[in-house]
C-alpha cells in the first residue's frame, strides 16, 4: 500500500466544515491503496472543537500533531519568569503578541515551523509516496512545498476556498498578508506536482502560467453512513412544514434570506403560515427575535455533527444559502452535498449560473431562487404551506447522487495521487 503524507490543520476534533473533507478522504483512502499519516495541529482552542468528531476517525488511523511554534516559545518564556508574574498571564500575553504579528499567510503561521520540523522526522524515519495538503488554512501549503522541496517527495494541494483575496465580507486580510500572499501562492503551484480544487471554476481562477498540468477538480460530497441511522425528531401526526437550516450566520453568508420571506408572510397574514416551522443550528440564538419570527423560528445554537444530521433527515425541506461574491458562482459549499445526502428538497437561494445551480440541476431534489429575491422565497415557502411540495421540487436522479458520496469522490483523490507518486 502506498504512503501518503496528509497535511490538514482542519482535523477532528476541531468543529469546522472544512474537517469534514479531511476527515472522510483519510476514511476512505486505504479502501483505494493508500495509508494516509495525519500531520494535524495539537491541542487546539477548546472552543473550536467537538470531542464527539474523534469518534469518527476510522480505526487505526495514525494522526501526529504539531504545536503553534507560538505557544511553544511563550510556554518557555513564561516558565522562566514564573516568579514574577503569572504563567498563565505571561503565557496568554506572549502568545497572543505572537500570533498577532506572525500572520503571513494567515494567522496559524506559527504553526509552520513546528510542523515542518515533525514532517521532516517522519520523511527520514519512513518512505512516504506523497504530500497532500488541504488549504486553507494556506500554512499547509507552504508546509507541503518545504518538505516536498528538502526530501524530493512530490505534493500535491487541496483548494477548499482560494487563496487569493476575494470581495467576500468574511475574507478580512491584512495589508501585508495582501502584498505577500499572492507571491507565495505563486511559488507553491510552481513546485506543485499537481492542483486539487473543490470546482471547475476555482482551478479557471488560479494563476494559470504557474498551473501544474496535473489538476483535479474534486468535489465535497457526502458520507451515506452518516444517514442510515439517523432517527427524524417528528412526532406521530406532526403535519408541520419544517425547514432546517444547520450552518453560521456570518457577513456575506447567512440564512437572512429565510428570515426575511418569513417574516414577510407573517406581515402579510399568510392563512397557513401556522403549519411552517423553521428550524436554525450553527449560531448564537437571537437573530429570530431581532425579525420579530420567534413564534416561527426556534434557534438551537451550535449542535454536534451528529444531531445536525438529525435535524436534515427531519426536514421536509432544507435551505441551502451561498456566499456572496465571487463565491456565488465558483464555490460549492459542503453543505450543499450532505444535504442532498439527506435525501431531503433542497430550498436554495443561488445564482442561476453558479456552481451550485449546476449540480442540483443535475442531482434534482431542488427548488432555486436567487439570492436577494425575497418575493420568490417567500411564494416557494407559501406553496409549501399550502401543501404543495411535490410540485415545487425538481425529480431527484439516484444515479447523479451517486457521484458524491465520499467513497467515490476519495477514489478520485486516490487516482490524483497516483498521478504524482513518486516513482
Amino acid at each position: 500500500m502506498k504512503k501518503v503524507l496528509f497535511i490538514a490543520y482542519l482535523y477532528p476534533p476541531i468543529f469546522n466544515s472544512g474537517t469534514r473533507r479531511s476527515l472522510e478522504f483519510v476514511n476512505h483512502l486505504p479502501d483505494h491503496g493508500w495509508s494516509p499519516t495525519v500531520l494535524t495541529i495539537a491541542d487546539p482552542e477548546e472552543r473550536f472543537c467537538d470531542d464527539t468528531l474523534l469518534a469518527e476517525v476510522r480505526e487505526g488511523t495514525r494522526i501526529e500533531r504539531a504545536p503553534l511554534s507560538s505557544e511553544v516559545i511563550a510556554r518557555a518564556i513564561a516558565s522562566k519568569t514564573s516568579g514574577m508574574v503569572s504563567e498563565q498571564r505571561m503565557f496568554d500575553a506572549v502568545n497572543w503578541r505572537l500570533q498577532r504579528f506572525w500572520n503571513v499567510p494567515d494567522n496559524i503561521a506559527s504553526w509552520g515551523p513546528s510542523v515542518v520540523a515533525k514532517g521532516r522526522q517522519l520523511l527520514a524515519n519512513e518512505s512516504y509516496d506523497a504530500i497532500y495538503a488541504t488549504g486553507g488554512p494556506w500554512t499547509s501549503f507552504l508546509v507541503a512545498e518545504k518538505l516536498s522541496r528538502v526530501t524530493g517527495v512530490p505534493f500535491i494541494i487541496d483548494y477548499r476556498d482560494l487563496w487569493q483575496a476575494s470581495d467576500v465580507e468574511w475574507d478580512k486580510r491584512t495589508w501585508l498578508q495582501r502584498r505577500l500572499n499572492p507571491m507565495l501562492e505563486r511559488k507553491v503551484l510552481r513546485r506543485a506536482a499537481g492542483v486539487i480544487a473543490t470546482t471547475k471554476t476555482f482551478l479557471t481562477l488560479l494563476p494559470q502560467d504557474v498551473l501544474p498540468e496535473k489538476r483535479f477538480a474534486i468535489t465535497n460530497g457526502f458520507d451515506e453512513n452518516d444517514f442510515h441511522s439517523a432517527t427524524p425528531l417528528r412526532a406521530p401526526g406532526d403535519d408541520s412544514i419544517r425547514i432546517v437550516y444547520t450552518g453560521v450566520w456570518r457577513p456575506g453568508y447567512s440564512p437572512e434570506d429565510l428570515y426575511k420571506a418569513v417574516k414577510l408572510l407573517k406581515d402579510h397574514g399568510l392563512k397557513n403560515l401556522a403549519r411552517l416551522k423553521v428550524v436554525m443550528a450553527g449560531f448564537p440564538p437571537g437573530r429570530a427575535a431581532e425579525y420579530g419570527i420567534a413564534d416561527f423560528v426556534e434557534e438551537k445554537g451550535r449542535v454536534t455533527h451528529a444531531d445536525a444530521i438529525t435535524l436534515m433527515a427531519g426536514a421536509s425541506a432544507v435551505y441551502l444559502p451561498v456566499s456572496q461574491g465571487l463565491y456565488e458562482f465558483a464555490s460549492m459549499p459542503g453543505k450543499l452535498f450532505e444535504y442532498l445526502g439527506c435525501g431531503r428538497p433542497v430550498l436554495a437561494s443561488a445564482q442561476a449560473n453558479s456552481e451550485v445551480a449546476s449540480t442540483l440541476t443535475q442531482v434534482g431534489g431542488a427548488h432555486r431562487v436567487d439570492p436577494g429575491d425575497v418575493d420568490a422565497l417567500a411564494k416557494a415557502l407559501a406553496r409549501l404551506c399550502d401543501g404543495a411540495e411535490a410540485e415545487l421540487f425538481s425529480t431527484r436522479c439516484a444515479e447523479e447522487l451517486a457521484m458524491y458520496t465520499r467513497r467515490n469522490l476519495t477514489g478520485k483523490l486516490a487516482l490524483a495521487l497516483n498521478a504524482i507518486a513518486k516513482t
